[in-house]
């Protein structure tokens, strides 16, 4: 029997390796064929990441001083991009528009791979076991908002984002409170709007009695960001302030965002310098609403990844321009909320990750035409849509009791010692 089940844990291992290379070649493949246009990649990323490899990496923000749009994220989302520009370079694909889409999306997808490992893990870790791994694997590796954003947007830089963000929650739900804001702190050095996603990790200590533990998250992620840009402000102060914190004042009101109907109002100024304000008071209201309601959500991985989707959400919904690749945060949360839930996945809750899943369409189409009639009405009906999920996700939390939310003490030790005799099996 042994011997059985050591040749399905073999077979089991095999066929995942074989589907993570089919995953990798397709991302290969993929912007080989359908890559035409320059992308983020190639107007933003690609020059901070040849400006890395020429041996200056402390100017990676300089190369966009005086551009409308910079690259607007930290150093740590052109780590996947560096070793990518330079076998550009060496291979003479550095002016190809695919072929360095296709060199970045093999590195990219193994940072895929590891988010939907990610993902599996903390759903398996709060339900006790996962009967389908592979299915749940695949809400992360074909994830629509995903494809567009790394393949179509060329933010290479999103999938490293969410793996220090899941990080962040793995830590964050063992109490490693230092740990936790390092991987906070990694996740805005990789992607600024990560910011929207800290306000849950501050706020829940203080709501369930530990308010040393925030401050030590709070004080972890600030030394993590502190130490890694501080030598790219010495080098370079008034790029990265350009680049991370002034340009987007001067953004004009654009598709996918229900601001549009008021861009011609007199007050539309307030809009454009102060969307992501608008939305961290936003999400911080309902989230400290939520504690306070329900604090007992604060307790469980499937709560936590509640408020993650609906912070995350204050994003695209109150931006004064949105593009799909915003909506994958929020889906990924929503995926998580839904899952990590004891019983049947079977139930009403899925409607979440597929409203966002939708709304990456609309947003879309809102992009293609933002000026038209029809790009208005997109951008209208997206808002209501991320507006949905929001309010959704928060009638459940503060509905739900904790008890709800996670698997019994018993039948969670009992999943577990089944898992461990299946691995010794396999071993």
């Amino acid at each position: 029997m042994s011997g059985g089940a050591q040749n399905v844990g073999v077979t089991s291992r095999a066929v995942t390796a074989g589907l993570g290379a089919v995953y990798v070649a397709a991302s290969v493949v993929a912007p080989l064929v359908l890559k035409t246009t320059p992308s983020d990649l190639d107007l933003y990323f690609w020059p901070s990441a040849e400006t890395v490899v020429s041996g200056h990496p402390l100017l990676i923000y300089a190369a966009h001083l005086h551009d409308v749009y910079p690259n607007a994220n930290g150093p740590l989302g052109l780590v996947p991009l560096i070793p990518v520009a330079a076998l550009a370079n060496a291979l003479g694909w550095a002016g190809s528009l695919a072929g360095r889409a296709a060199l970045a999306g093999a590195v990219v997808s193994l940072a895929v791979l590891l988010l939907a490992y990610q993902t599996v893990g903390l759903i398996e870790t709060a339900r006790g076991g996962v009967r389908w791994p592979l299915l749940v694997a695949c809400s992360v590796l074909l994830a629509p908002a995903l494809w567009i954003g790394v393949l179509d947007y060329g933010h290479v830089e999103q999938p490293v984002e969410l793996c220090f963000m899941l990080l962040a929650i793995r830590c964050f739900l063992r109490r490693s409170n230092a740990l936790t804001g390092i991987a906070l702190g990694a996740a805005v050095l990789t992607r600024t709007i990560a910011g929207f996603c800290a306000l849950p990790f501050l706020l829940i200590p203080p709501a369930t009695g530990r308010p040393r533990a925030s401050a030590m998250i709070a004080l972890a992620a600030a030394i993590t960001i502190t130490v890694v840009m501080a030598p790219f402000l010495v080098a370079d102060a008034q790029a990265v302030t350009h680049s991370l914190m002034t340009y987007r004042g001067s953004l004009p009101i654009g598709g996918g965002s229900v601001w549009i109907i008021v861009r011609d109002a007199s007050w539309a100024g307030a809009i454009r310098s102060g969307d992501v304000y608008i939305g961290a008071a936003v999400a911080l209201a309902l989230v400290a609403v939520t504690l306070r309601r329900n604090p007992t959500v604060a307790r469980t991985p499937a709560g936590l990844a509640g408020l993650l989707t609906v912070v995350s959400c204050c994003f695209p919904l109150l931006a004064k321009t949105v593009f799909p690749y915003y909506l994958l945060e929020p889906y990924l949360f929503a995926v998580l909320w839904w899952l990590c839930r004891p019983g049947n996945a079977l139930n009403w809750r899925a409607v979440v990750p597929l409203l966002l899943t939708i709304d990456v369409f609309i947003v879309k189409a809102a992009q293609s035409l933002p000026s038209s009639s029809w790009g208005v009405v997109a951008s209208v009906v997206s808002s209501c849509v991320v507006g949905g999920a929001i309010g959704l996700v928060t009638l459940d939390l503060l509905r739900t009791p904790d008890a709800a939310m996670q698997v019994p003490a018993a039948r969670l030790d009992h999943r577990r010692q089944g898992v461990a005799a299946v691995q010794d099996a396999r071993r």
